[in-house]
């Protein structure tokens, strides 16, 4: 039987029996949208039928931008650039670090796409309200969350900062609809000019106009559901789509007393494994910061720090389907 409906992402249960199925259906419509062209093997779980052989399949990337990386920077320099411009955070993951002095005390990680805050404006500002006040620890009205034209605002200044609270993603890259066309996109086979068949994941991105090469979340995504439907696979998204906090490293960080900094960790909206807003900050009452903590012969000094100890996933969902690949070619643009 298809899926009943879609769950708010992280399996929140904030939402209205009304504000929830308006927001399956909002969904709804957009799976449907992006898996209408031709040659997309991509569906809506809640309109087909998802068979209980169904494979998952997780795809996770480091949160760090591929992008800073791929320049001349020295650590220090890309570090600095990362966390004073969210901008820049585009792997679908954003932070802000909270400093006393130069001393790092406290980095926020969210990977909640602003779709849900837009929804929200729609069908339950006071619950979008409630959850922005909760998030920021001050009094927030409904129309700073708007734009001049009266629509939600995800760069909204509650939701900017880089020194302090945040509530979800705002760089223009960072949403659940990008994340979705990605997805149906990549279940297009390409070939090269030449008849063959293209499976690098970078070249994979330039061939069929899918992102950004640079980044590590849309090769690794395109290239992992690219590889399923190579193999009779259709695709679709995991109950509840979103982008969610992966794996969090903390081997190799040394505490002042011993304390495992795995402690440190604090899940804020989510569940476990479907977590989209945490933060890492040592409690109060140890008497010590984050920026004491020991980093690869050096104290913490940066978010983006860890945010290279940190990763991102989505998953998706691949049932067997009757059909024979076939491969198309790139895009005129790319010249391959």
């Amino acid at each position: 039987m298809p899926l009943k409906q879609f769950a708010a992402p992280g399996k929140l249960t904030e939402l209205s029996k009304a504000g929830l199925k308006a927001w399956s259906a909002r969904l709804s419509e957009l799976f449907d949208a992006v898996a209408a062209p031709g040659g997309r093997h991509f569906y809506d779980p809640t309109t087909s039928d998802t068979p209980g052989d169904a494979q998952s399949a997780a795809v996770t990337w480091p949160a760090v931008p591929g992008r800073l990386l791929s320049r001349r920077l020295s650590p220090e320099r890309r570090w600095e650039v990362a966390d004073h411009d969210r901008n820049q955070q585009d792997e679908y993951c954003e932070w802000s670090v909270l400093r006393d002095g130069d001393k790092v005390v406290r980095v926020t990680f969210t990977t909640e796409t602003p779709d849900y805050y837009d929804h929200l404006m729609d069908v339950d500002p006071t619950l979008l309200v409630n959850l922005y006040e909760d998030a920021t620890g001050g009094k927030v009205s409904v129309d700073e969350l708007r734009d001049e034209n009266g629509l939600f605002d995800a760069t909204n200044r509650f939701n900017s900062r880089t020194d302090g609270p945040i509530v979800h993603l705002m760089q223009f890259s960072n949403n659940l609809r990008a994340a979705v066309i990605l997805a149906a996109e990549a279940t297009v086979l390409r070939k090269n000019k030449d008849g063959r068949a293209i499976r690098h994941p970078q070249t994979l991105i330039v061939c069929g106009g899918l992102g950004d090469e640079r980044r590590h979340s849309d090769p690794r995504i395109a290239s992992a559901i690219n590889n399923l439907v190579a193999q009779r696979f259709e695709i679709t998204l995991a109950n509840p789509p979103g982008l969610y906090l992966d794996r969090f490293i903390t081997t190799g960080l040394a505490t002042p007393d011993g304390t495992d900094p795995r402690s440190f960790w604090t899940i804020e909206r989510g569940e476990p494994g479907h977590a989209l807003r945490a933060r890492f900050e040592v409690p109060p009452e140890l008497g010590y910061t984050l920026g004491d903590i020991n980093l690869a012969g050096g104290p913490i000094v940066a978010g983006a720090q860890l945010a290279e100890r940190l990763s991102v996933r989505i998953e998706a969902v691949a049932r067997s389907a009757a059909f024979e690949p076939r491969r198309r070619s790139c895009l005129q643009s790319s010249g391959l």
